[in-house]
């Protein structure tokens, strides 16, 4: 009885280590996929991020051709906007006092 009993604890010693073997596999593949789902992420945002340079400098080098195309305008333009946000914070302000 005791044979059998020594069999069966390593048949399930046995089966237990090829569990772990087999968890360890799955725990470096997901490893190796999360590493390269957090490369990919991080050369999207670099992408991104120079992208987002690139349009930034085109917008100031046309706003600054606009500005010596027509000056006049340029300064009407912001004249307009500034006043405009002027009179949004003098209302807003207002608006909530009176509440």
């Amino acid at each position: 009885m005791e044979e059998n009993d020594k069999s069966g604890l390593l048949t399930k010693a046995r089966h237990v280590g090829e569990r772990l073997i087999e968890a360890g596999s799955e725990v470096s593949r997901l490893k190796s996929e999360a590493s390269h789902a957090v490369e990919d992420g991080v050369m999207a945002a670099r992408r991104l991020a120079k992208r987002s340079r690139y349009a930034a400098e085109d917008l100031i080098d046309d706003a600054a051709h606009r500005v010596k195309r027509d000056p006049l305008r340029a300064v009407v333009l912001g004249f307009a906007i500034g006043l405009s946000i002027g009179a949004l914070a003098v209302w807003a302000a207002t608006h909530d006092a009176r509440e």
